[in-house]
């Protein structure tokens, strides 16, 4: 990716990547959303197969925008989609979760800064071969653990957003 068409293609990708995914976040249709997030995904799969990684980017397509969309739009087609549509797209809330996303981005930058996040001496893998899945695992525990477990914080508080709207439909 060190050519300035690949420098090109990457930004490229990373820009309708997160445009795809403000325009599934916005859209009043969830059938339109849905297609944003299939776009958001083939251009992710882009990124993995522009960085040398495409068994990810096979991955990526086959298992998130072969089943799982479509396992999505089943569930979203058998929703209510005329009063999904007519409702409001944002809660009372939203500027406290864009708040909350502008902290979390903020956190994310700084923690990025050269010397605040400092690699483990474990993180060392080149020092013997190691299995590629042994070397991933050791990584994804040692150099990468603070992603790793922000990750999973945000698919927590995602579990928890999901379960709160489900609540809040079957009570009205």
């Amino acid at each position: 990716m060190g050519t300035l068409a690949g420098q090109a293609a990457f930004y490229y990708l990373a820009a309708a990547s997160i445009a795809s995914a403000a325009l599934a976040v916005t859209r009043s249709n969830p059938i339109h959303s849905m297609l944003w997030v299939l776009a958001l995904f083939l251009h992710v799969a882009g990124i993995f197969v522009l960085v040398g990684a495409q068994f990810l980017a096979a991955v990526q397509v086959i298992v998130y925008a072969g089943a799982i969309l479509v396992f999505y739009l089943f569930f979203v087609m058998l929703l209510d989609l005329p009063s999904e549509t007519a409702a409001r797209r944002f809660g009372a809330h939203w500027p406290l979760a864009a708040a909350a996303g502008a902290v979390f981005a903020f956190l994310l930058m700084r923690w990025y800064q050269p010397g605040l996040a400092t690699p483990t001496p474990a993180a060392t893998v080149d020092a013997a071969p190691m299995p590629h899945v042994a070397a991933v695992g050791m990584l994804l525990f040692t150099e990468f653990a603070l992603p790793f477990e922000v990750v999973s914080l945000v698919l927590l508080v995602a579990i928890l957003g999901a379960v709160v709207v489900a609540r809040r439909k079957t009570a009205s």
